[in-house]
């Protein structure tokens, strides 16, 4: 058990050296596949923009090697994005 603690502490710093490069890839995917949904409205909106502010902030501080700030960002631009797509969805199903 305390093998298994100390390699996870000599493992965590490694993580956080790297870009998260899959967690951004994953966020613009997201944002691209949330805005090319048809439907507006003020919230799903809301979402995207918050999605988008996030992305560039994780861009940011990934030029400013903040790995770990940078793939938060990366991850709640994700979840912003999935939410605004949930919404414009939703919108679409309650017009048919």
């Amino acid at each position: 058990m305390r093998l298994c603690a100390v390699v996870l502490l000599l493992l965590l710093p490694a993580c956080m050296l790297k870009p998260p490069a899959q967690e951004m890839a994953d966020a613009r995917s997201a944002v691209k596949t949330a805005s090319e949904l048809p439907g507006h409205s003020d919230a799903s909106d809301r979402y995207l923009q918050s999605a988008e502010r996030a992305l560039e902030e994780a861009a940011e501080a990934i030029r400013q090697e903040h790995y770990e700030h940078a793939r938060s960002q990366a991850l709640k631009a994700r979840r912003d994005a999935q939410k605004a797509a949930r919404i414009k969805q939703q919108k679409a199903q309650q017009s048919k």
